[in-house]
């Protein structure tokens, strides 16, 4: 299976944005995303200014969702 429509797993959350609590982690497992879907909300997090706004283009589906789970712990990112 190609890794663009790969479900996530309890690695690839960790790998892409760090450790997090078990229910921010099942939340955003249950969402159904894609690693390439969970990267683009961490972009979405650090860049949003360069995204949304010089390339016209907002969150939306899943990446949204993903954006909104993140976004309360994004302070406690063990960042890599």
């Amino acid at each position: 299976m190609p890794q663009q429509n790969q479900r996530l797993t309890r690695q690839q959350v960790i790998d892409i944005v760090g450790r997090l609590d078990d229910m921010k982690m099942a939340l955003i497992i249950a969402t159904g995303a894609t690693p390439a879907e969970l990267m683009e909300a961490r972009t979405w997090l650090h860049s949003d200014d360069y995204l949304g706004g010089d390339l016209g283009r907002s969150q939306a589906g899943r990446v949204g969702r993903l954006v909104e789970l993140l976004k309360g712990d994004e302070g406690e990112w063990d960042d890599r």
